[in-house]
Protein backbone atom coordinates (compact mmCIF):
# COMPACT_ATOMS: atom_id res chain seq x y z
CA UNK A 1 0.00 0.00 0.00
CA UNK A 2 3.14 2.68 0.83
CA UNK A 3 4.49 1.95 -2.53
CA UNK A 4 1.03 3.26 -4.36
CA UNK A 5 0.43 6.73 -2.58
CA UNK A 6 3.47 8.29 -4.14
CA UNK A 7 2.08 6.81 -7.76
CA UNK A 8 -1.12 7.91 -6.72
CA UNK A 9 -0.12 11.27 -5.58
CA UNK A 10 1.64 11.85 -8.91
CA UNK A 11 -0.93 11.03 -10.90
CA UNK A 12 -3.17 13.89 -8.96
CA UNK A 13 -0.42 16.08 -9.26
CA UNK A 14 -0.27 15.57 -13.21
CA UNK A 15 -4.09 15.97 -13.29
CA UNK A 16 -3.72 19.26 -11.43
CA UNK A 17 -0.90 20.37 -13.54
CA UNK A 18 -3.37 19.57 -16.66
CA UNK A 19 -6.10 21.74 -15.62
CA UNK A 20 -3.64 24.23 -15.10
CA UNK A 21 -1.69 24.22 -18.02
CA UNK A 22 -5.17 24.76 -20.17
CA UNK A 23 -6.29 20.97 -20.52
CA UNK A 24 -2.93 19.68 -21.56
CA UNK A 25 -0.70 16.71 -19.55
CA UNK A 26 3.06 16.55 -20.54
CA UNK A 27 4.34 18.51 -24.06
CA UNK A 28 1.42 18.94 -25.93
CA UNK A 29 2.03 21.75 -28.55
CA UNK A 30 -1.13 21.94 -29.90
CA UNK A 31 -1.74 25.89 -30.77
CA UNK A 32 -4.75 25.79 -28.71
CA UNK A 33 -3.21 24.26 -26.20
CA UNK A 34 -0.09 26.36 -25.96
CA UNK A 35 -2.26 29.58 -25.77
CA UNK A 36 -3.99 28.40 -23.11
CA UNK A 37 -1.37 27.65 -21.38
CA UNK A 38 0.82 30.68 -22.04
CA UNK A 39 -1.71 33.01 -20.81
CA UNK A 40 -3.99 32.24 -18.30
CA UNK A 41 -2.56 34.58 -15.81
CA UNK A 42 -2.14 36.97 -18.68
CA UNK A 43 -5.70 36.91 -19.53
CA UNK A 44 -6.59 38.14 -15.56
CA UNK A 45 -3.94 41.11 -15.57
CA UNK A 46 -5.16 42.48 -19.31
CA UNK A 47 -9.02 42.70 -17.44
CA UNK A 48 -7.94 44.55 -14.59
CA UNK A 49 -7.81 47.83 -17.01
CA UNK A 50 -4.95 50.30 -18.42
CA UNK A 51 -5.75 50.15 -22.35
CA UNK A 52 -4.60 53.42 -22.69
CA UNK A 53 -1.26 52.57 -21.25
CA UNK A 54 -1.22 49.65 -23.42
CA UNK A 55 -1.55 51.35 -26.86
CA UNK A 56 0.82 54.43 -25.35
CA UNK A 57 3.64 51.07 -24.36
CA UNK A 58 3.19 49.25 -28.12
CA UNK A 59 3.47 52.32 -29.93
CA UNK A 60 6.20 53.36 -27.98
CA UNK A 61 7.73 50.02 -28.75
CA UNK A 62 7.14 50.67 -32.12
CA UNK A 63 8.60 53.62 -32.56
CA UNK A 64 11.92 52.17 -30.97
CA UNK A 65 12.16 49.25 -33.24
CA UNK A 66 12.03 51.50 -36.10
CA UNK A 67 14.20 54.13 -34.84
CA UNK A 68 16.73 51.24 -34.38
CA UNK A 69 16.27 50.21 -38.33
CA UNK A 70 17.17 54.00 -39.45
CA UNK A 71 19.78 54.65 -37.23
CA UNK A 72 21.50 51.15 -37.97
CA UNK A 73 21.07 51.56 -41.60
CA UNK A 74 22.79 54.78 -41.81
CA UNK A 75 25.64 53.41 -39.58
CA UNK A 76 25.95 51.16 -42.09
CA UNK A 77 26.33 53.75 -44.83
CA UNK A 78 29.07 56.07 -43.16
CA UNK A 79 30.77 53.48 -40.90
CA UNK A 80 32.49 50.80 -42.45
CA UNK A 81 30.63 47.96 -40.11
CA UNK A 82 29.26 44.80 -40.66
CA UNK A 83 25.56 43.50 -40.34
CA UNK A 84 26.45 40.71 -38.53
CA UNK A 85 28.94 42.58 -36.23
CA UNK A 86 25.64 44.95 -35.41
CA UNK A 87 23.58 42.10 -34.54
CA UNK A 88 26.02 40.64 -33.06
CA UNK A 89 26.79 44.27 -30.70
CA UNK A 90 23.09 43.81 -29.82
CA UNK A 91 22.69 40.61 -28.70
CA UNK A 92 25.76 40.58 -26.42
CA UNK A 93 24.84 44.27 -24.69
CA UNK A 94 21.17 42.85 -24.19
CA UNK A 95 22.51 39.73 -22.50
CA UNK A 96 24.38 41.46 -20.38
CA UNK A 97 21.72 43.63 -19.13
CA UNK A 98 18.99 40.78 -19.14
CA UNK A 99 21.29 38.87 -17.11
CA UNK A 100 19.91 40.59 -13.88
CA UNK A 101 16.70 38.97 -13.72
CA UNK A 102 17.89 35.72 -14.60
CA UNK A 103 20.29 35.20 -11.66
CA UNK A 104 17.92 36.75 -9.45
CA UNK A 105 15.17 33.88 -10.72
CA UNK A 106 17.75 31.06 -10.94
CA UNK A 107 14.92 29.39 -13.05
CA UNK A 108 14.88 25.45 -13.22
CA UNK A 109 13.76 24.47 -16.88
CA UNK A 110 13.60 20.73 -17.65
CA UNK A 111 15.81 19.46 -20.87
CA UNK A 112 12.81 19.95 -23.55
CA UNK A 113 12.50 23.46 -21.83
CA UNK A 114 16.18 24.00 -22.20
CA UNK A 115 16.10 23.04 -26.17
CA UNK A 116 13.47 25.55 -26.55
CA UNK A 117 15.06 28.45 -25.16
CA UNK A 118 18.36 27.51 -26.97
CA UNK A 119 16.26 27.46 -30.13
CA UNK A 120 15.18 30.64 -29.66
CA UNK A 121 17.99 32.17 -28.85
CA UNK A 122 19.58 31.16 -32.08
CA UNK A 123 16.41 31.01 -34.66
CA UNK A 124 14.56 33.70 -32.68
CA UNK A 125 16.95 35.99 -31.60
CA UNK A 126 20.31 35.86 -33.42
CA UNK A 127 19.61 34.55 -36.85
CA UNK A 128 16.84 36.87 -37.67
CA UNK A 129 18.56 40.15 -35.83
CA UNK A 130 21.60 38.85 -38.53
CA UNK A 131 19.45 38.75 -41.59
CA UNK A 132 17.29 41.83 -40.93
CA UNK A 133 20.60 43.67 -40.81
CA UNK A 134 21.76 42.51 -43.71
CA UNK A 135 18.63 42.99 -45.60
CA UNK A 136 18.35 46.85 -44.34
CA UNK A 137 21.76 47.70 -45.65
CA UNK A 138 20.88 46.77 -48.87
CA UNK A 139 17.39 47.77 -49.15
CA UNK A 140 14.68 50.46 -48.31
CA UNK A 141 13.88 49.76 -44.59
CA UNK A 142 10.40 50.22 -44.76
CA UNK A 143 10.19 48.08 -48.01
CA UNK A 144 11.86 45.32 -46.11
CA UNK A 145 9.59 45.64 -42.79
CA UNK A 146 6.72 45.15 -44.84
CA UNK A 147 8.22 41.92 -46.54
CA UNK A 148 8.45 40.73 -42.63
CA UNK A 149 5.52 42.01 -41.38
CA UNK A 150 4.05 39.04 -43.87
CA UNK A 151 4.90 36.22 -41.64
CA UNK A 152 2.24 36.37 -39.65
CA UNK A 153 0.42 35.64 -42.83
CA UNK A 154 2.80 32.85 -43.46
CA UNK A 155 1.96 31.29 -39.62
CA UNK A 156 -2.00 31.43 -40.44
CA UNK A 157 -1.06 29.13 -43.76
CA UNK A 158 1.03 26.75 -41.42
CA UNK A 159 -1.32 26.80 -39.22
CA UNK A 160 -3.89 25.21 -41.90
CA UNK A 161 -1.98 22.67 -43.82
CA UNK A 162 -0.60 21.06 -40.55
CA UNK A 163 -3.97 21.32 -38.06
CA UNK A 164 -6.01 22.00 -40.68
CA UNK A 165 -8.12 24.82 -38.56
CA UNK A 166 -10.14 26.68 -40.90
CA UNK A 167 -10.58 30.23 -41.16
CA UNK A 168 -13.20 32.36 -42.40
CA UNK A 169 -13.36 33.59 -46.49
CA UNK A 170 -12.96 37.06 -45.31
CA UNK A 171 -9.56 36.14 -43.52
CA UNK A 172 -7.98 34.29 -46.93
CA UNK A 173 -8.82 37.19 -48.89
CA UNK A 174 -6.95 39.61 -46.27
CA UNK A 175 -4.15 37.31 -46.83
CA UNK A 176 -4.72 37.65 -50.92
CA UNK A 177 -4.77 41.51 -50.47
CA UNK A 178 -1.40 41.36 -48.11
CA UNK A 179 0.35 39.64 -50.53
CA UNK A 180 -0.38 41.58 -53.51
CA UNK A 181 0.33 44.69 -51.52
CA UNK A 182 3.82 43.15 -50.65
CA UNK A 183 4.20 42.43 -54.60
CA UNK A 184 3.31 45.96 -55.36
CA UNK A 185 5.57 47.70 -52.22
CA UNK A 186 8.37 45.59 -54.08
CA UNK A 187 8.01 45.80 -57.71
CA UNK A 188 6.20 49.31 -57.67
CA UNK A 189 10.16 51.10 -56.63
CA UNK A 190 12.19 53.61 -58.83
CA UNK A 191 15.31 54.79 -58.45
CA UNK A 192 15.87 55.32 -55.28
CA UNK A 193 13.01 53.44 -53.97
CA UNK A 194 13.64 50.38 -55.88
CA UNK A 195 14.54 46.95 -54.14
CA UNK A 196 17.43 44.92 -55.89
CA UNK A 197 16.95 41.18 -56.04
CA UNK A 198 19.22 40.41 -52.84
CA UNK A 199 17.28 42.31 -51.27
CA UNK A 200 14.30 40.67 -51.82
CA UNK A 201 15.60 37.45 -50.88
CA UNK A 202 17.21 38.47 -47.33
CA UNK A 203 14.11 40.09 -46.74
CA UNK A 204 11.79 36.84 -47.30
CA UNK A 205 14.77 35.38 -45.56
CA UNK A 206 14.33 37.51 -42.63
CA UNK A 207 10.41 37.09 -42.75
CA UNK A 208 11.07 33.25 -42.71
CA UNK A 209 12.91 33.11 -39.81
CA UNK A 210 10.35 35.71 -37.85
CA UNK A 211 7.80 33.20 -38.87
CA UNK A 212 9.59 30.43 -36.92
CA UNK A 213 10.37 33.45 -34.24
CA UNK A 214 7.03 33.34 -33.67
CA UNK A 215 6.05 29.55 -33.24
CA UNK A 216 9.15 29.33 -31.03
CA UNK A 217 7.77 31.99 -28.64
CA UNK A 218 4.43 30.03 -28.58
CA UNK A 219 6.28 27.31 -27.21
CA UNK A 220 8.77 28.97 -24.88
CA UNK A 221 8.69 28.31 -21.02
CA UNK A 222 5.69 29.70 -19.41
CA UNK A 223 7.02 28.84 -15.99
CA UNK A 224 9.21 32.00 -15.70
CA UNK A 225 8.40 35.49 -16.02
CA UNK A 226 9.20 37.20 -19.98
CA UNK A 227 11.77 38.98 -18.78
CA UNK A 228 13.78 35.72 -17.63
CA UNK A 229 12.85 34.04 -21.13
CA UNK A 230 14.04 36.51 -22.61
CA UNK A 231 17.14 37.09 -20.99
CA UNK A 232 17.94 33.37 -21.28
CA UNK A 233 17.26 33.67 -24.95
CA UNK A 234 20.04 36.55 -25.60
CA UNK A 235 21.94 34.16 -23.24
CA UNK A 236 21.65 31.49 -25.63
CA UNK A 237 22.30 34.11 -28.65
CA UNK A 238 25.64 35.20 -27.16
CA UNK A 239 26.94 31.39 -27.01
CA UNK A 240 26.06 31.15 -30.68
CA UNK A 241 28.04 34.56 -31.28
CA UNK A 242 30.90 34.01 -28.95
CA UNK A 243 31.25 30.70 -31.87
CA UNK A 244 30.25 33.03 -35.13
CA UNK A 245 31.92 36.54 -33.65
CA UNK A 246 33.78 36.07 -30.49
CA UNK A 247 33.22 39.11 -28.51
CA UNK A 248 36.88 39.83 -28.42
CA UNK A 249 36.80 39.64 -32.57
CA UNK A 250 34.98 43.25 -32.06
CA UNK A 251 36.08 46.00 -34.05
CA UNK A 252 36.45 48.72 -30.57
CA UNK A 253 38.54 50.79 -32.22
CA UNK A 254 35.91 52.27 -34.52
CA UNK A 255 33.60 53.14 -31.11
CA UNK A 256 34.46 56.89 -31.26
CA UNK A 257 33.92 56.78 -35.21
CA UNK A 258 31.03 59.59 -35.54
CA UNK A 259 27.97 58.57 -37.20
CA UNK A 260 25.96 61.07 -38.87
CA UNK A 261 22.17 61.77 -38.69
CA UNK A 262 21.16 62.43 -42.01
CA UNK A 263 20.82 65.27 -44.23
CA UNK A 264 18.08 66.73 -43.17
CA UNK A 265 19.22 66.46 -39.37
CA UNK A 266 22.71 68.08 -38.35
CA UNK A 267 24.98 66.65 -36.05
CA UNK A 268 26.12 63.48 -35.71
CA UNK A 269 27.35 60.62 -32.64
CA UNK A 270 29.89 58.46 -31.59
CA UNK A 271 28.98 54.85 -33.01
CA UNK A 272 29.16 53.67 -29.32
CA UNK A 273 26.39 56.13 -27.91
CA UNK A 274 24.64 54.82 -31.37
CA UNK A 275 25.07 51.13 -30.47
CA UNK A 276 24.15 51.92 -26.93
CA UNK A 277 20.54 53.17 -28.35
CA UNK A 278 20.29 50.15 -30.27
CA UNK A 279 20.95 47.84 -26.98
CA UNK A 280 18.82 50.06 -24.11
CA UNK A 281 16.50 51.26 -26.04
CA UNK A 282 15.38 49.77 -28.91
CA UNK A 283 15.88 46.33 -27.17
CA UNK A 284 15.57 46.11 -23.94
CA UNK A 285 13.28 49.27 -23.16
CA UNK A 286 10.82 48.60 -25.95
CA UNK A 287 10.69 44.77 -25.16
CA UNK A 288 9.59 46.34 -21.42
CA UNK A 289 7.26 48.20 -23.06
CA UNK A 290 5.84 45.22 -24.88
CA UNK A 291 5.64 43.34 -22.15
CA UNK A 292 3.51 46.00 -20.25
CA UNK A 293 1.33 46.81 -23.30
CA UNK A 294 0.17 43.24 -24.61
CA UNK A 295 -1.35 41.89 -21.43
CA UNK A 296 -3.34 45.31 -21.08
CA UNK A 297 -4.38 45.08 -24.98
CA UNK A 298 -4.26 40.91 -25.73
CA UNK A 299 -3.07 39.30 -29.08
CA UNK A 300 -4.73 40.95 -31.20
CA UNK A 301 -4.74 44.25 -30.56
CA UNK A 302 -1.28 44.66 -29.54
CA UNK A 303 -0.45 42.95 -32.99
CA UNK A 304 -2.43 45.24 -34.68
CA UNK A 305 -0.96 48.55 -32.75
CA UNK A 306 2.23 46.50 -33.44
CA UNK A 307 1.79 47.40 -37.19
CA UNK A 308 2.15 51.27 -37.16
CA UNK A 309 6.27 50.25 -37.01
CA UNK A 310 6.59 50.03 -41.19
CA UNK A 311 4.78 53.42 -40.64
CA UNK A 312 7.65 55.03 -38.27
CA UNK A 313 9.76 53.26 -40.76
CA UNK A 314 8.80 55.03 -43.79
CA UNK A 315 9.04 58.60 -42.14
CA UNK A 316 12.38 58.04 -40.49
CA UNK A 317 13.77 56.51 -43.34
CA UNK A 318 12.63 59.88 -45.43
CA UNK A 319 13.80 62.15 -42.35
CA UNK A 320 17.27 60.35 -41.52
CA UNK A 321 18.23 58.51 -44.63
CA UNK A 322 16.64 60.35 -47.77
CA UNK A 323 14.67 56.77 -48.64
CA UNK A 324 11.11 57.77 -50.31
CA UNK A 325 8.25 55.79 -51.02
CA UNK A 326 6.80 56.18 -54.75
CA UNK A 327 2.65 56.62 -54.71
CA UNK A 328 1.96 53.43 -55.99
CA UNK A 329 4.56 51.43 -52.85
CA UNK A 330 2.43 53.42 -50.55
CA UNK A 331 -0.75 51.88 -51.66
CA UNK A 332 0.95 48.40 -52.12
CA UNK A 333 2.15 49.19 -48.56
CA UNK A 334 -1.28 50.19 -46.79
CA UNK A 335 -2.91 47.23 -48.81
CA UNK A 336 0.12 44.57 -47.00
CA UNK A 337 -0.91 46.29 -43.40
CA UNK A 338 -4.32 46.09 -44.03
CA UNK A 339 -5.04 42.85 -44.69
CA UNK A 340 -1.98 41.27 -42.32
CA UNK A 341 -4.22 43.93 -39.68
CA UNK A 342 -7.67 41.57 -40.58
CA UNK A 343 -6.15 38.29 -41.22
CA UNK A 344 -4.52 38.59 -37.86
CA UNK A 345 -7.83 39.64 -35.90
CA UNK A 346 -9.63 37.06 -37.83
CA UNK A 347 -6.85 34.09 -36.84
CA UNK A 348 -7.05 35.59 -33.20
CA UNK A 349 -10.55 34.72 -32.59
CA UNK A 350 -10.70 31.98 -34.36
CA UNK A 351 -7.87 30.30 -31.84
CA UNK A 352 -9.63 31.68 -29.44
CA UNK A 353 -13.08 30.35 -30.39
CA UNK A 354 -10.86 27.25 -30.25
CA UNK A 355 -9.50 27.39 -27.11
CA UNK A 356 -12.72 28.12 -25.11
CA UNK A 357 -14.35 25.18 -27.15
CA UNK A 358 -11.70 23.02 -26.14
CA UNK A 359 -11.89 24.23 -22.01
CA UNK A 360 -15.76 24.32 -22.32
CA UNK A 361 -15.96 27.95 -21.76
CA UNK A 362 -18.43 30.05 -22.84
CA UNK A 363 -17.97 33.34 -22.59
CA UNK A 364 -16.24 34.83 -25.71
CA UNK A 365 -16.64 38.84 -25.17
CA UNK A 366 -12.96 38.99 -25.26
CA UNK A 367 -11.50 37.23 -28.17
CA UNK A 368 -8.04 37.92 -28.11
CA UNK A 369 -8.07 37.67 -24.16
CA UNK A 370 -6.53 33.93 -23.61
CA UNK A 371 -3.63 34.55 -25.99
CA UNK A 372 -0.10 35.31 -25.50
CA UNK A 373 1.51 37.77 -27.86
CA UNK A 374 5.14 38.07 -26.72
CA UNK A 375 6.59 39.98 -29.67
CA UNK A 376 10.34 39.28 -30.05
CA UNK A 377 10.58 42.11 -32.90
CA UNK A 378 13.39 41.34 -35.45
CA UNK A 379 14.76 44.73 -35.40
Amino acid sequence: GGRRRPAARTRRLVDVTARANGGVAGGDLRPEHVAGRALRSLDVEQRSGGRGLGYLAIILASFMYASNGALTTQIFDVVNFRPSTMAAVRVYGAALILLIPVLIARPRLNRCDWIRVAAFGVFGVSLPQALYFEAIARAPLAIVLIIVYIAPVLVTLIDRLIHGRRLPVTAYLAIAIAVGGVLLAVTGGTDGSAISTIGVVLSLGTMLLYAGQIMITAVQPTTVGPFVRCGLGMLFGSAFWLIVMPIWSLPWEARHVAVDLGSRLDGSTPLWIAALYGIVIATVGAYSLMVIGAPRLGAAASSVTGMVEPVFAAALSWLLLGQRLNPIQIIGMGAALGGVTVAEVLRSRSLARALNHSSGQTDQSDPSGPLRHERHDPA
